[in-house]
């Protein structure tokens, strides 16, 4: 009998589970732009960090014939335990939002430095708002600061209450206008990290200032259908 009683709880909590889950699903899918952004830390081995000898120029190059920014990869196998153990707390957010079987792309490590006030109209290295439209506004990634963050190191903003069901263009245009939108930066200590869908939510580079570079990991999730990275099924176990 309490073996009955136990399986019918269990089964109970489950058909609850899945239903609250199809019914977020909907709503997730229901809407072009979705919004996410969850903030947490991690603690990384003292040795993670960007690899000078790895790292190749990124972004545009300046009207001084210079490149503002630098990046290189990681595999799967060189990412930090740490880090793969908070993907795999996330594995049930991204899923509501990506689906099951969603990829994890290869990790990047990149440092920004200060652009010159001359340079800063011209898009160096994503310092403009904009979407991380790849093939389609459906991807996540995940941000972990590498070192302490100041406003003076060129923090990383998004906007907090965005519109989830129509594009702004000059966002999608990447035309540098003011938004005028509530934002945040993600200003804070070596191994805070930032969950955040960067397909829907407008977002950029913060500008060091002179002198001052900001490095950053980030690791990007998508759906299936896009056969962009390797599965997660397969690398979270």
């Amino acid at each position: 009998m309490n073996i009955v009683k136990a399986n019918y709880s269990w089964l109970r909590q489950r058909v609850t589970e899945v239903f609250f889950r199809g019914l977020h699903a909907s709503r997730v899918f229901s809407k072009r732009f979705f919004t996410l952004s969850v903030s947490g830390h991690l603690d990384l081995e003292s040795s993670f960090g960007l690899n000078e000898s790895k790292a190749i120029d990124r972004g545009n190059r300046a009207p001084d014939g210079r490149y503002y920014s630098k990046y290189h990869t990681l595999e799967w196998a060189e990412i930090p335990v740490a880090v793969k153990q908070a993907i795999r707390n996330y594995d049930s957010v991204i899923r509501m939002y990506l689906g099951d079987g969603y990829l994890i792309n290869d990790g990047l490590i990149w440092r920004n430095y200060s652009i010159p006030a001359e340079y800063r109209n011209t898009e160096l290295f994503s310092q403009h708002w904009h979407y991380d439209k790849v093939v389609d506004f459906r991807n996540i990634q995940l941000f972990v600061l590498l070192s302490d963050v100041t406003e003076d190191d060129g923090p990383f903003e998004f906007v907090t209450n965005p519109d989830e069901l129509n594009i702004l263009p000059s966002v999608l245009n990447r035309n540098n206008n003011d938004i005028h939108l509530k934002t945040q930066k993600l200003i804070g200590k070596r191994g805070d990290t930032l969950l955040f869908s960067t397909g829907s939510t407008p977002h950029r580079a913060g500008i060091p200032a002179e002198g001052r570079h900001r490095d950053i990991f980030s690791i990007a999730f998508f759906p299936a259908y896009t056969k962009i990275g390797r599965s997660s099924i397969e690398l979270l176990g």
